[in-house]
């Protein structure tokens, strides 16, 4: 998920598009495996695969968005450091309230569905599982708000996406501690933000590590394109759009084959593939419609809250089309998918929307310097 984010003037339409089609593959993902037998189990009729291939997507759509989260959070650390106006206090301040306004609805919301729920265990009829009992105790809930899951402890509750917000985070003090030492003139402090930066990136475990790496190639490319002379890419602005399609394509075809090294292998396609999306999309000013870039506004609060919601919402679902192939249970995960989407726009509505309002009011707030 990210939760990256810029005002409006800066915005990029398209990429705002591609973060919510991101998000929207997240939940929609999710939403299947609550259902259906994953694809590799065969347990479907062949007309089937078409639409699973539209929801097969969810890994690579996180790579995408670190890939985002980099290319905006990282380009604006490298920006205000190279002006001089970086500030560690503005920093936190804007990327702590951007996290917490819409995480700490989504834990409570958890919290309220889980326990509507009941205390059983959560029955899918797909390849999604969860442990019992569900962590959801107060440690967790505060281990979930310092971004300690899935590194520490495990996500809050039914909640299992929300173990991607935690590397995000971690990369979020990451990136400006290796900028500051690499620019850091006096030794001492060089090794003070060195020592910090190697604690992180030790905390962050083997696959924050793997997904720092496309949150530092977005980064990168911010970089390059904030150089002087640079170019988008040449020919259709929808080429690179088409090559996205294929990279994700051809993942999936090869997954299979790939096994325990999918990441590894398949990682690096989806990044490129999203560079070219960045490279081609940076600095356009064509206007999307308002229902594209409002699904990248409230992709954040779609993915943070869209697991808890749907478990309850399946616990009142019961029927053979959890294990016959047919269109009713596609009809399910489609209707389902929707309904979890105009939710998400009223609980964004109602907290994300007023992130920007809340920073200012806490701007004021802080003691002159």
């Amino acid at each position: 998920m990210i939760p990256a984010t810029e005002t409006r003037s800066k915005r990029c339409d398209a990429l705002e598009w591609l973060r919510g089609l991101a998000a929207l593959a997240v939940c929609l993902g999710h939403v299947r495996a609550l259902l259906l037998p994953p694809l590799r189990s065969g347990d479907y009729a062949g007309w089937e695969r078409g639409l699973y291939f539209l929801t097969v997507h969810g890994e690579a759509a996180v790579w995408i968005f670190f890939v985002l989260s980099g290319y905006l959070v990282g380009g604006s650390v490298l920006r205000q450091v190279a002006v001089g106006s970086w500030r560690w206090s503005d920093y936190l301040l804007r990327r702590g309230t951007r996290l917490w306004v819409v995480l700490i609805p989504a834990l409570l919301l958890t919290w309220a569905c889980d326990q509507a729920r009941g205390s059983g265990p959560v029955i899918t009829g797909g390849a999604m599982t969860f442990p019992h009992p569900l962590a959801a105790d107060a440690w967790t809930f505060l281990g979930n708000l310092l971004f300690l899951q899935d590194m520490v402890l495990p996500p809050f509750g039914s909640n299992l996406a929300l173990w991607s917000l935690a590397y995000e985070w971690w990369l979020y003090l990451l990136f400006p501690l290796m900028v500051l030492a690499a620019r850091s003139r006096a030794w001492r402090e060089r090794c003070l933000l060195a020592v910090l930066a190697a604690g992180i990136f030790w905390l962050l475990g083997p696959r924050g590590r793997w997904l720092s790496l496309a949150w530092f190639v977005g980064a990168l490319v911010a970089q390059r394109r904030a150089a002087p002379g640079a170019r988008g890419l040449p020919g259709p602005r929808l080429l690179p759009w088409l090559g996205l399609v294929a990279a994700l394509a051809a993942a999936l075809a090869a997954k299979p084959y790939l096994s325990s090294s999918f990441p590894l292998l398949a990682m690096p396609v989806i990044v490129v593939a999203t560079v070219g999306v960045l490279w081609g999309e940076a600095g356009r000013a064509d206007p999307l419609p308002a229902f594209a870039v409002q699904l990248g506004s409230g992709s954040y609060t779609l993915y943070a809250i869209h697991v808890p919601l749907a478990i309850l919402a399946l616990t009142a679902i019961t029927g053979p089309f959890w294990q016959e192939p047919g269109p009713t249970r596609w009809l399910v995960v489609f209707g389902l998918t929707g309904g979890l989407l105009l939710f998400a726009q009223g609980w964004w509505w109602l907290f994300e929307r007023r992130t920007d309002s809340l920073r200012q009011a806490l701007t004021r707030c802080r003691p002159l310097s």
